[in-house]
């Protein structure tokens, strides 16, 4: 089995309505990013050291507060 680090379920858009962020591109400029990748990280894909640094900063989280590590299970087994 592998682990991966993962945006915690939700959170952009608790972000979002906190933080009266009318869009996720305005969500994706202030951590630096584009909506795009935001939306695809989002959805589950593995975030890049500089989107994570970016996503704490932006918000002044933790990384255990926005992320969280997750088992994958691996398809050679």
């Amino acid at each position: 089995m592998a682990v991966a680090i993962r945006l915690k379920e939700g959170l952009v858009d608790r972000l979002r309505e906190t933080r009266n962020l009318n869009s996720e591109e305005a969500v994706a400029r202030l951590i630096g990013t584009d909506r795009t990748t935001l939306r695809r990280i989002m959805n589950g894909s593995q975030p890049s050291g500089a989107f994570i640094a970016g996503f704490c900063d932006a918000f002044g989280l933790g990384l255990g507060e926005a992320f969280e590590i997750v088992t994958i299970k691996s398809l050679a087994a």
